[in-house]
């Protein structure tokens, strides 16, 4: 099967939940696909859809893993949420908790203030986490216990270039419940500003794991449009309700809700705009570079957030971990 055929084989498979039921796939399919399901970031979502073969050894082994993962993480923002609370300290955590079962690389806590990250580091190296990588505006700890890196920022930016302002988001800040501690998290509509821009400006990629996160906020579309406005960034959030769109239309067909949700927001969106390279849905997509080129302007021309965040990312360019991560960045497949 070529990797177009099996991206939309995977979406069938898991299908929309809550709206719409995955296919039956077939045993020696679904083994196939586990590790496409892995590179876009949603094995547990994909485990969890195969209600037919997860009794079989090697999936229910790799089902109670990821669920023991995912218990792992929320365990430990529950955690991480309990001691920043309990110290003041300003925050919020995004891009983490997702509507489906979820197993993120890190968990990402956005501070409001430097002094806010020099306090948080400190009370969670007491508790146990080991301080990683360090960049002008944060640090990486890794939870030893859970197995899960902790990435404190106090600005959303890639490679020192802040795509997202923060005092827009602390905006729009509420709290839920994770293990009956209360966190502080984006409410939906600034949370799928923070996913859209971090897919197009600092991974370049987009993954079923973005996929599903859009298809299954259509409730939330209409808010975020217009936060976006004031966050300059309608054509990000525009880009991938595109892409939302067209990979529903080619796996589910456009007799659906989540089509019909997703009209209105891309009424003035030219639909037979190319976004990728390619014309084949090839998950996890990387983006044109005419589509990066025109995120980007967008981004200098409107956002003085941005452009002032320019000398900045401009000097980080010159360090030998940015050419790291930049080729890292041309070669991959995924995140």
């Amino acid at each position: 099967m070529k990797k177009c055929g099996d991206a939309l084989l995977l979406i069938k498979s898991i299908g929309l939940p809550g709206l719409m039921e995955g296919k039956v796939t077939p045993l020696n399919e679904a083994l196939s696909l586990l590790q496409l399901a892995e590179l876009n970031k949603i094995p547990l979502l994909f485990l969890e859809s195969l209600r037919k073969f997860r009794k079989h050894p090697l999936l229910e082994a790799q089902h109670s893993r990821y669920r023991n993962k995912h218990r792992k993480t929320l365990d430990l923002i529950a955690l991480v949420s309990s001691l920043l609370e309990e110290s003041s300290i300003r925050y919020t955590v995004f891009k983490t908790l997702k509507p489906f079962p979820y197993t993120p690389a890190d968990i990402d806590v956005l501070l409001w203030s430097e002094r806010d990250l020099t306090k948080a580091s400190q009370i969670l190296e007491k508790r146990g986490l080991k301080p990683l990588d360090r960049d002008p505006y944060g640090l990486t700890m890794f939870g030893v216990s859970k197995g899960i890196n902790i990435d404190l920022t106090t600005e959303v930016a890639a490679s020192s270039f802040i795509y997202l302002d923060k005092s827009l988001l602390f905006e729009h800040v509420n709290h839920v419940e994770v293990d009956g501690f209360k966190v502080q998290t984006l409410q939906p509509r600034a949370d799928l500003l923070a996913v859209a821009a971090h897919s197009l400006y600092k991974e370049q990629v987009y993954t079923a794991s973005d996929y599903y996160n859009f298809a299954l906020s259509s409730q939330h579309y209409q808010e975020a449009l217009k936060l976006a406005e004031r966050a300059h960034t309608k054509f990000v959030l525009e880009t991938a309700l595109k892409l939302t769109h067209d990979i529903t239309i080619h796996a589910f067909g456009s007799d659906n809700s989540l089509i019909e949700s997703l009209k209105n927001p891309l009424q003035t969106v030219d639909m037979n705009r190319r976004i990728q390279t390619g014309e084949r849905f090839d998950l996890p997509m990387k983006y044109s570079p005419r589509t990066l080129l025109r995120g980007l302007s967008r981004k200098l021309l409107e956002d003085p957030v941005s452009r002032n965040s320019l000398p900045v990312a401009l000097k980080s360019t010159l360090q030998p971990k940015f050419i790291n991560r930049l080729l890292e960045h041309i070669t991959r497949n995924g995140y």
